[in-house]
């Protein structure tokens, strides 16, 4: 039997949390200024844009024209009602996100406090706050913080149940499934019943795990999923004519309660690459930073001492945690279709453990091993400050007052706690997340904006606002940038060459978005341009080291054409 005794002491005083938060908080703002990227968050955008200029908030239709089958609609009716009130520019279109990751962060808070207690949910909270893919699932906006924002609230939801047996966190509890369902699909109902499964499986809470109210639960959820479900309906059951994928009687019900989160588990209609079976063990390394390498050792710790102890109960423990990583790594990882985003669901529950894992070496005086983690940290903050310095001294020359101004004070945050904090988890949780809020106030303010130069559909969309070319004017040939619609706020349609010709022979004037790959085509057909304005492109989700040294960047570049028909 093992003695085990905790001593519930706050190591980090009001103050600091508050001015740690803030720090995170400035550098989240400052992501709200970055544009869209011309990938996932613009076409998303575009999505929603759809909603409100037809007023049309059943079917889903991209900027193609094209039925949009593969996420469910809360994303999109968030960002709509958004862009209703704020009207429609990158900041509406991210503060959903925003909103819905302090929802996460609170969920978070509580769930760890369930868990262990309120030092360690304070601990959890800001350590996923301070995860690298949490600040680029609020700039570069995709479903991720709404998704994960969903989960960690059912899953708390879940857990207040099992412990209160309220009637209302049943109810809400159904909500937060619903929410995380109508964001992603059945990955939002599921992960929060397998960490419920595993909190009361080591508790042996047989009783409470096989109770008739679940059903309460389910029922509340069903009821919630409703609108989203029947809008599948309307738009796929009602019209097997519709050819989505290449397929038609495609059921859009069946699709999102079923088919979903399966046909990406195989790679089916997604296109099936290398299994990479550590693909999520890697790719945690950047995404879960500055806190990865102490999540890896929090893991590995809780899972020996479960083995040593034979998975018996032990009252400051739990199995949530690492059962949930346990079971979702497996699932993601043998899945034949595999994207970083994908971990973003498991940092709460990330964030929770390392918490816990923190905290009980601090209530147990285990100095030592916090010292050898603050040491961890130290390897881990000079990595980032060398690429910090690299990309904004080579790179990208910083060059942005507010930048500079914020980041110095940060830096000197930094210097101070390293001097004079005596306190090891103090020292250790501080400069962690000071270095989190540097880092995203130098990529969010400065790196990002830089990038984001290079993506030609967005200059040619101020191009167009610029010098007032009718929108409505304006065509796609072949190519399109989902960048280039939204900035124009015009779901730009596609125009074939017989289409140009008649138009001009009946003296409308033609503009023509199109990319240096097909220009020659419009020549080839004898396509003359009065006016051309042309802007650098380049896949800038895509990295290479060609394109980050300043001397070869020009040579990565494609080029995107705005062009005038004669």
């Amino acid at each position: 039997m093992l003695n085990i005794q905790f001593m519930t002491q706050n190591p980090i005083n009001n103050q600091t949390w508050f001015w740690l938060f803030f720090s995170l908080l400035v550098a989240y703002v400052f992501g709200l200024f970055v544009p869209l990227m011309n990938e996932d968050a613009s076409h998303h955008a575009n999505i929603a844009l759809h909603m409100v200029q037809h007023h049309n908030y059943v079917n889903l239709v991209d900027d193609m024209g094209k039925d949009y089958l593969d996420k469910p609609h809360l994303h999109f009716w968030l960002a709509a009602l958004s862009f209703n009130i704020f009207g429609v520019n990158t900041i509406a279109y991210k503060i959903p996100s925003l909103l819905a990751t302090i929802l996460g962060l609170f969920s978070t808070f509580k769930l760890g406090s369930r868990l262990y207690n309120c030092n360690a949910g304070m601990l959890a909270a800001i350590i996923y706050a301070s995860a690298q893919a949490q600040f680029l699932a609020n700039n570069d906006v995709r479903m991720d913080a709404l998704l994960a924002a969903g989960i960690a609230f059912a899953t708390w939801q879940l857990v207040e149940s099992a412990v209160t047996a309220r009637w209302y966190n049943y109810l809400l509890a159904g909500l937060g499934l619903a929410m995380a369902f109508t964001t992603k699909g059945m990955i939002g109902f599921v992960m929060p019943c397998i960490a419920l499964f595993f909190f009361l499986l080591y508790q042996r809470n047989w009783q409470v795990m096989f109770s008739w109210r679940w059903l309460a639960v389910f029922v509340f959820w069903a009821i919630f999923i409703a609108p989203c479900v029947y809008c599948y309906y309307l738009q796929y059951d009602l019209h097997p004519e519709k050819v989505v994928r290449g397929m038609k009687n495609v059921s859009g019900v069946k699709f999102i309660l079923w088919q979903q989160n399966f046909e990406r588990l195989e790679g089916k209609s997604w296109g099936k690459g290398n299994k990479d079976y550590f693909f999520f063990f890697h790719t945690t390394l950047w995404a879960f930073l500055p806190f990865c390498l102490l999540t890896y050792i929090a893991f590995f710790d809780r899972v020996a001492f479960f083995v040593k102890t034979r998975f018996q109960y032990f009252k400051n423990y739990e199995l949530l945690t690492t059962g949930t990583i346990i079971m979702i790594f497996a699932i993601i990882s043998s899945s034949g279709y595999q994207l970083p985003h994908y971990l973003n669901v498991l940092f709460p529950i990330f964030a929770i453990i390392t918490a816990g894992f923190l905290m009980q070496k601090f209530e147990m005086h285990q100095f030592k091993a916090l010292s050898a983690f603050l040491k961890v940290q130290y390897l881990v903050i000079f990595i980032v400050a060398v690429l910090l310095i690299l990309l904004n001294f080579w790179c990208f020359p910083l060059n942005r007052v507010a930048v500079i101004a914020t980041s110095l004070i940060v830096v000197a945050a930094m210097v101070y706690v390293f001097a004079k904090e005596q306190g090891v988890l103090v020292k250790l949780v501080a400069l962690s997340v000071l270095l989190a809020s540097l880092t995203n106030i130098l990529l969010n303010g400065h790196v990002y904006q830089e990038l984001l130069r290079y993506q030609g559909g967005i200059g040619l969309a101020q191009v167009v606002n610029r010098n007032n070319i009718p929108k409505n004017k304006i065509y796609n040939y072949i190519d399109h940038s989902s960048g280039f619609n939204f900035y124009t706020q015009n779901l730009t349609p596609f125009i074939e060459i017989n289409e140009i010709k008649t138009k001009r022979a009946n003296g409308e004037p033609v503009w023509i978005f199109t990319s240096k790959d097909y220009l020659y085509l419009l020549r080839d057909n004898h396509i003359g341009f009065d006016l051309v304005y042309s802007d650098a492109d380049y896949g800038i989700s895509r990295l290479t080291p060609a394109f980050l040294n300043p001397r070869t960047r020009a040579s990565t570049f494609g080029r995107d054409y705005l062009i005038k028909v004669k």
